[in-house]
């Protein structure tokens, strides 16, 4: 198959939807081949499209953090977008909690450690550069070789600041924030939402929201008392009392009184031992 580079030479697809897919490709070098991922975006409506795709390629080429993943260029091939990144080898937290499924908890407890912190680690950059992801789930966050987290997708995230809100119906409804779904402005805290979500689900092997049967049951579910009924007690056995304090907190329908990354990594002196350890690790 032509992807219109010489130079890539495509292997598999990895993935599809209706943007388009993404292709496992070898990469020839000077010095060798390396193994890249290829997200090819068709063009069907330019006019609509091409914005929100510079933004994307905007974004991600202006972020080096070893916690996201790595931008290596972008070229246009017959009415689609080519965006060359880093390939993350060992899949998904998606993949993870499916494949251990029968299992409790289906991300055991040094695993997980590892996997919040990382996330942890990637928002902040995020965060500290204005940058909401704004669809952060388990299919977005990647794991390499070392089962390092790489978070991904940065197809809807956008740059918020007080003169410029951020607002709209957009992202992933079992993951998206009560805020986000009433199409209220929102910042930072709609990624803790996120985030909230899918700590519960790496814990129970379940969405939180689970029970909805459509998506009006969904919408009733998540803006009316979203905590009701919630499984806080087993995150809690699982992986420590704090972090079920924790997830509630994330999962608070009020985003005025939901916790910041900032408050995660610095309201409890285990975690803000552990998170700066890997912070300092991270730097080096």
């Amino acid at each position: 198959m032509d992807i219109g580079d010489p130079n890539l030479r495509p292997l598999c697809i990895l993935g599809e939807g209706s943007f388009g897919h993404v292709f496992l490709c070898k990469c020839k070098l000077d010095c060798g081949a390396r193994y890249v991922c290829v997200k090819r975006i068709r063009i069907r409506q330019p006019n609509q499209e091409m914005k929100m795709l510079m933004d994307e390629i905007y974004i991600i080429s202006q972020l080096r953090h070893p916690n996201i993943i790595k931008f290596f260029r972008a070229f246009v091939y017959r009415s689609s977008v080519n965006i060359v990144m880093e390939y993350a080898t060992n899949g998904t937290v998606r993949d993870a909690i499916n494949g251990n499924i029968k299992h409790f908890p289906p991300i055991k407890k040094n695993m997980f450690y590892s996997i919040i912190f990382d996330i942890l680690l990637g928002l902040e950059y995020l965060h500290i550069r204005h940058i909401i992801h704004r669809d952060l789930k388990p299919e977005n966050i990647l794991l390499d070789k070392e089962n390092r987290i790489k978070i991904a997708d940065f197809g809807i995230s956008t740059v918020h600041s007080s003169h410029n809100p951020t607002k709209g119906l957009i992202g992933t409804y079992y993951y998206m924030a009560p805020e986000v779904m009433r199409g209220e402005r929102h910042d930072f805290k709609s990624d803790v939402w996120s985030l909230g979500c899918v700590l519960y689900e790496m814990c129970n092997g379940v969405s939180p929201f689970q029970n909805a049967k459509n998506l009006i049951d969904l919408k009733g579910l998540v803006l009316s008392s979203a905590q009701n009924g919630l499984n806080f007690g087993s995150i809690s056995h699982c992986y420590g009392i704090e972090w079920g304090c924790l997830c509630e907190k994330m999962l608070n329908v009020d985003a005025k009184k939901r916790v910041s990354v900032f408050s995660i990594v610095t309201g409890n002196p285990r975690i803000a031992i552990s998170y700066y350890n890997n912070y300092f690790k991270c730097s080096k």
